[in-house]
């Protein structure tokens, strides 16, 4: 790792730096620098997470977006479904009345057929 190059450890805690190491690390651009103290501080590993949690944390809100556009098509299908629902329910009363008045109709006309052959 570069900490290692530099003569930083994990498993050394008293960083002995060996000559010419110093020089090398003050040449160092400051991006290079910053890599390196995360690494010697391990705050390296966190941002990964980090960088990890936040690609999860974005997946999860495409997801998200996702099933609320589902939620609010089966809202409005629902609606729909609950209009058809009552059109039926009217259809159905006015089906029921017109087979009562059909029953009353053939057993009034039944009635007179009878009456005449009589």
């Amino acid at each position: 790792s570069t900490g290692e190059s530099a003569g930083f450890s994990r498993s050394n805690p008293y960083y002995i730096v060996q000559q010419g190491k110093v020089q090398a690390l003050s040449k160092m651009k400051p991006s290079q620098r910053l890599e390196l103290l995360r690494e010697v501080a391990g705050t390296r590993v966190y941002d990964e997470r980090k960088s990890e949690a936040l690609k999860i944390m974005d997946e999860s809100k495409g997801k998200k977006e996702k099933i609320t556009e589902i939620l609010a098509f089966l809202d409005e299908r629902l609606k729909e479904l609950e209009v058809e629902k009552d059109e039926l329910k009217g259809y159905q009363e006015f089906d029921r009345m017109r087979r009562a008045l059909e029953y009353t109709i053939n057993t009034k006309e039944l009635a007179d057929v009878k009456k005449r052959l009589e």
